[in-house]
């Protein structure tokens, strides 16, 4: 629920309930009035800046193409009582914050009365992604394990110690006098540039891989353990890196979220590809006081210029 005060541009007007004016724009036949927009602002009308009624119009524009194909080619139409379920939800968070429904519809500049044309929106959108994702197979295992390696960084937390020089020269050096025996704590405290981590023999704590640079983060994943790596270099410089433990997140214990997270991604590809092929092809003329449909890079109202 928290984004759909967000959603200015997925709002949800019933292109219908006209409030009459001027024609900004028409939608497959139909016609789209100035005073559909100006329903949907809170506030002073004079101050709205033109990019801001030029993308409430494409909002209009949207709801218009959306909801009618969500119900000719799926069946979706959305009902009081999901409305107001929704409506219910969401004043009930916003009230434990201290605030009310209104307060926060103004905050986004939006009137009152747009709330639940902004969730009838938002639940059509919800239902046509549902659809679309039913008919999908489940992520491969191939998929799974590829999500898995990509995430391996976050799933991954190294104790280790590192040695930082400028050059790599200077790291060989400095993995040449470990090799001869000297300390690798002793050599961090002399040599390494990273003087907070030096002042420890070159001891970073234990950490997830994810923080540190990916180069950094790579080869303390790769890295065998009580070993110093070869000279890695990253935009700091070159590291030597000693790894003393290290900690992955197995597989079977992220599988559910991984497969859930591939699932949510189809999704949303599935949804986003279906409004774009839905309106694309919509007969869209706006007027030219108000802005230009354009549909490169992806479709929206430009407002005039200035």
């Amino acid at each position: 629920m928290k984004r759909i005060l967000l959603l200015v541009v997925a709002l949800a007007l019933v292109a219908s309930a006209c409030s009459g004016g001027s024609v900004v724009a028409t939608v497959n036949g139909i016609e789209i009035q100035s005073g559909d927009v100006e329903a949907l602002i809170a506030g002073d009308l004079a101050t709205v800046p033109q990019d801001l009624f030029a993308q409430l119009i494409y909002t209009l524009i949207v709801h218009e193409v959306v909801s009618k194909a969500a119900e000719d080619e799926f069946g979706i139409t959305i009902d009081q009582a999901q409305l107001d379920e929704q409506i219910d939800a969401l004043t009930a968070q916003i009230e434990l914050s201290g605030g009310t429904l209104e307060e926060a519809a103004a905050q986004q500049g939006l009137s009152l009365d747009a709330v639940p044309l902004i969730i009838q929106e938002d639940l059509t959108e919800q239902a046509i992604g549902d659809v679309l994702a039913a008919s999908e197979p489940d992520p491969s295992e191939d998929e799974v394990l590829a999500a898995y390696n990509s995430a391996l960084q976050s799933l991954t937390e190294v104790c280790a110690s590192h040695i930082l020089v400028a050059t790599e020269e200077e790291a060989q050096g400095a993995l040449d006098r470990i090799a001869a025996g000297e300390a690798f704590e002793a050599v961090a405290t002399e040599l390494s540039t990273d003087t907070v981590s030096a002042e420890a023999g070159g001891d970073l704590g234990c950490a997830s891989a994810s923080t540190y640079v990916p180069e950094f983060a790579i080869a303390s994943i790769e890295a065998e353990l009580g070993v110093p790596t070869a000279p890695v270099q990253s935009q700091f410089g070159y590291h030597v890196i000693l790894v003393r433990e290290r900690t992955e997140t197995a597989l079977e214990e992220v599988r559910a979220d991984i497969v859930a997270s591939l699932r949510e991604g189809s999704r949303n590809t599935l949804l986003s590809d279906w409004m774009l092929v839905v309106i694309g092809g919509a007969d869209v003329t706006v007027e030219e006081e108000y802005g230009t449909w354009e549909l490169e890079p992806f479709p929206t109202v430009v407002p005039p210029a200035q």
